[in-house]
């Protein structure tokens, strides 16, 4: 299921996913505060991923000053998607730190099948892939594609209780690299115990268009669950352009 809410605001902090994600906890505490225990008080892959457009946005030196923002989030699993939605419908007003979000409307998307083996996709938000050492790939990198079905082979056993069913390629077809300036709780707690120096972490992802082949089910859970690493923090949102 795709779900896109709208938020009126006028400023966010640079890190904001981290804002946006506040959003889709306290939707789903409000939803099912035991399911949101099992995912936000553990290490579990989460089965969604999400993106954000920003309205009238302009960079000023610590945050972002805008008119509003768009969430678009995605989930195959119903057992998270109607617990979040009942708490997202329930809750007009959302706060992150000093910032206020007003929601509005919220909008259900088409459902995108996947009938064929070979599927391009464009990302609404950049696909993560690191190395067993936790260090970027770009694309062209010979390791990206083995890493990237290790991820998404470790991952969908945690959501599916099974393996992809066959060899998953992705190939670049227009990709550009992006640096996320982002922040997380563990990131925020040893910057307060003075453990590492940088304000933000960073994170080297890739936007654009990729061309995925493989089982048509297995392509159509990654469409709906996201590709990569950080799904659940605003990465790797992908739609079809064309199969």
């Amino acid at each position: 299921m795709r779900i896109t809410a709208c938020f009126k605001t006028d400023k966010l902090p640079f890190a904001y996913r981290l804002g946006v994600l506040s959003i889709i906890k306290e939707c789903l505490k409000k939803g099912d505060s035991g399911l949101y225990k099992s995912y936000f008080q553990t290490n579990r892959p989460k089965p969604y991923a999400f993106s954000v457009y920003l309205h009238d946005f302009r960079f000023q030196e610590t945050e972002i000053s805008l008119s509003g923002f768009d969430l678009h989030i995605t989930s195959p699993d119903y057992q998270f998607i109607i617990p979040f939605l009942n708490g997202l419908q329930k809750t007009t007003q959302f706060r992150y730190k000093q910032y206020l979000f007003h929601r509005g409307s919220i909008r259900f998307g088409n459902e995108q099948k996947v009938h064929s083996s070979r599927i391009l996709v464009r990302t609404l938000s950049p696909i993560l892939i690191e190395n067993e050492r936790h260090q970027p790939l770009s694309p062209h990198d010979p390791a990206y594609n083995d890493q990237f079905l290790a991820i998404s082979n470790r991952i969908s056993q945690s959501l599916r209780g099974q393996s992809l069913k066959s060899f998953v390629k992705i190939t670049p077809v227009s990709t550009k690299k992006v640096v996320i300036k982002e922040l997380n709780d563990s990131y925020l707690k040893a910057r307060e115990e003075q453990r590492v120096s940088s304000d933000y972490l960073f994170f080297t992802a890739y936007q654009g268009r990729f061309m995925l082949e493989g089982d048509p089910s297995d392509l159509q859970w990654l469409v709906d669950v996201g590709c990569g690493l950080r799904t659940g923090q605003g990465f790797g949102y992908i739609q079809v352009e064309s199969e």
